[in-house]
């Protein structure tokens, strides 16, 4: 009847706009005669034509049912059905029959829920009126959830919160299924918001004062991942273990273990524990976990995929399409890359131009190009003049200046690629480009998903590859449990074979350089920089170490500060001769790792007098770090995420809570540390 009467999308239309009128009315008739005529002119646009006794008798059947179930202010909140006349009475409608002649003949039509106009109900009251009436309980916790979810979806986050806040006020409104998902979504909307402090408070608030429920597992739930993201693993284990006693049957218990275990980068132990899961919920055969079995059956093949789906799910599909395409790179066979040798660099001339011939052609936007360019030619002429560092550099860079240069049929395919991908290269070392167009707008990410479809030789370009791993990056899910190594390692890796296989073919490598100043060296760098990182992150040491000895050797002069994790490595293994080694090629440095790694590294060969020496120099340059490693509690300093100052706290901070075990093993290298202050005229606060 609906469809005959008005189009499915132009009548839920009409229902807002009467709900909203109902709101804000008291006036039956005056409401019934705007509603008829309403009716009337979305027919019209519809070219529906009825006759108007027939429009207008249903116009009024169906406003009054609207009417009555729409739980409105002039009645407390509560709907108000209107009475049905008498059969022989007058026809509500007005067209002088008996009713039982008229809009009787109308008394089968769908009766209307006032569970379904409560949301419109909600979205038609000011925002103040709609929270009061959210705190005294009287519209239903779905009806909240579906009007929460509306306000989401349609970027009014604040008001999506305001749907929700008032069930988690002073006393808690409920603690069954249906506030666990209020609750859930309102961490979700804090989120959005930026309020992690809130959110934080608000789930400490409930598993202190919320009985044993559905609710209190999920916010324990919650509470595991906030542990896991401040790295505290021992909490996160405990409210895992609280969340599973409250609801030991929960499939999202389930869901959260292989979490935690793929954030401890353990993955055989989540395969193990997703068979075991699907095992379990299998016996139950309960519909509603398939969706789960589905998820744990995918996880106790590659947990790792199985994590990423999930993420890209949950932001509407984005990077589905990728990785469902990074499998059949694998079986792609690595292009053959030339290590070609170009022409000196030189700080006159033609030197600038090209340097920014070269951005451009990289993707890189031209705005970076005008800002950034001088910088690079700065770079560039420095090393040229040999006045880099380390001291060896400038002397290397003379033997070679090389590049990676891609067949033909690439160089042709990345020009149209770049024409398609618009958020363009990372400028520096920066993990992705400044005010970078959004990749996974579903219409961007059609765009060169699409290109990739066409070409799948596309997959056998560093350049390409390079692009692809920033875009995971830029992903709004980049920092869950298994979505890089998932999404990106496939790529950088891929781009690290090709280099190796280029190496390779070239023969012996020791004086072949990359220079990170030629901005066409920096997609296969950058590519090696993010496999170090994940092989870190993964806990891969023998490998990051692989990554970081071959990067540095690749570029000695070590634009991602690679050596400050090499020399970690080096004394997390023992290493000292190496870590000594390393420390001499890069003798001012100011990051922390270099100068006092060499005292550590000195003490532990017994080497006291040369550990003497550069004790004194690592405090002179920077005492922070040695009063940081004095002290046995250190309160952490809020943390730039862009970068943290050379000499600063933060930097201090960040050694102290990496590599203090290590110190406090060694009381020899502690002691020496202790007894040795800055020089005079060196800043000791």
């Amino acid at each position: 009847m609906q469809e005959d009467f008005l189009p499915h999308d132009v009548w839920n239309e009409l229902v807002e706009a009467a709900v909203k009128r109902i709101v804000g009315t008291g006036d039956l008739d005056g409401f019934l005669a705007w509603f008829s005529d309403e009716v009337n002119r979305q027919r019209l646009l519809a070219r529906l034509p009825l006759e108007a006794g027939k429009t207008k008798a249903l116009a009024v059947q169906l406003g009054r049912s609207l009417w009555g179930a729409t739980p409105a202010p002039h009645n407390g909140f509560r709907p108000q059905p209107l009475p049905k006349p008498s059969r022989n009475a007058p026809c509500f409608c007005g067209s002088g029959l008996k009713y039982k002649h008229c809009c009787a003949r109308f008394s089968t039509l769908p009766a209307i829920s006032s569970d379904d106009l409560w949301p419109a109900v909600l979205d038609a009251l000011p925002q103040r009126d709609c929270r009061q009436l959210v705190a005294v309980g009287r519209a239903p916790v779905e009806s909240l959830i579906d009007a929460a979810h509306e306000s989401k979806f349609l970027g009014d986050t604040r008001k999506a919160i305001g749907f929700l806040e008032p069930m988690f006020a002073s006393t808690l409104a409920g603690t069954g299924h249906q506030y666990g998902r209020a609750l859930s979504l309102l961490c979700d909307l804090y989120g959005d918001a930026g309020w992690s402090r809130k959110k934080a408070e608000l789930i400490e608030r409930i598993v202190a004062e919320a009985p044993r429920s559905e609710l209190r597992s999920l916010a324990f739930q919650r509470m595991a991942i906030l542990c896991i993201e401040r790295g505290d693993r021992d909490g996160a284990w405990e409210a895992f273990r609280q969340a599973q006693r409250d609801t030991p049957g929960d499939p999202l218990i389930a869901l959260l273990e292989i979490h935690l275990l793929m954030a401890e980068h353990q993955p055989e132990r989540a395969r193990e524990s997703a068979r075991v899961w699907r095992k379990r919920l299998g016996k139950r055969n309960a519909e509603e976990n398939d969706r789960v079995i589905a998820f744990l059956t995918a996880a106790a093949q590659d947990p790792h995929r199985a994590m990423a789906a999930t993420f890209n799910e949950a932001t509407g599909g984005a990077g589905q399409r990728l990785l469902e395409a990074l499998p059949n790179i694998v079986k792609r066979p690595l292009p053959r890359y030339e290590v070609a040798a170009v022409p000196a660099l030189d700080p006159s001339g033609e030197l600038g131009a090209g340097i920014a011939r070269q951005l451009r052609g990289m993707g890189i936007a031209e705005e970076d190009v005008r800002e950034f360019a001088p910088e690079l030619l700065e770079q560039a002429r420095s090393l040229a003049h040999g006045d880099g560092s380390p001291d060896e550099v400038s002397d290397a860079t003379s033997d070679a200046h090389l590049t990676l240069q891609a067949p033909e049929r690439l160089r042709v395919l990345e020009a149209d690629w770049h024409a398609i991908y618009s958020p363009g290269k990372p400028f520096s070392i920066n993990e992705v480009p400044r005010q970078a167009e959004f990749p996974w707008d579903p219409n961007e990410e059609d765009a060169w998903m699409g290109f990739l479809d066409r070409h799948p030789e596309a997959f056998d370009s560093i350049d390409v590859l390079d692009d692809l791993a920033t875009a995971v990056e830029l992903h709004p899910m980049r920092s869950s449990a298994g979505f890089r190594e998932a999404m990106q390692v496939p790529l950088v890796e891929r781009g690290v074979r090709i280099l190796e296989q280029a190496f390779g073919e070239a023969g012996p490598s020791g004086n072949l350089y990359l220079e990170w100043a030629d901005a066409r060296n920096r997609p296969v760098l950058r590519c090696l920089a993010r496999a170090q990182f994940q092989a870190m992150e993964q806990e891969h040491v023998e490998r990051a170490q692989y990554l970081a000895e071959r990067l540095i050797a690749l570029n000695p002069s070590d634009s991602h500060g690679m050596r400050t994790s090499l020399m970690n490595i080096y004394l997390r293994a023992g290493d000292d001769e190496g870590a000594v080694l390393l420390a001499s090629s890069y003798e001012d440095d100011m990051f922390p790792e270099l100068p006092y790694g060499r005292v550590l590294a000195l003490v532990r060969l017994g080497r006291m007098d040369e550990a003497s020496e550069a004790a004194q120099l690592a405090v002179n340059r920077l005492p922070e770090v040695r009063r940081h490693l004095m002290r046995e509690r250190a309160r952490q300093p809020r943390i730039d995420p862009y970068g943290v100052a050379l000499g600063s706290k933060e930097q201090a901070w960040l050694y102290r809570d990496e590599m203090r075990d290590l110190w406090v093993g060694e009381p020899e290298a502690m002691a020496l540390l202790r007894h040795t202050r800055p020089s005079t005229g060196t800043d000791d606060g």
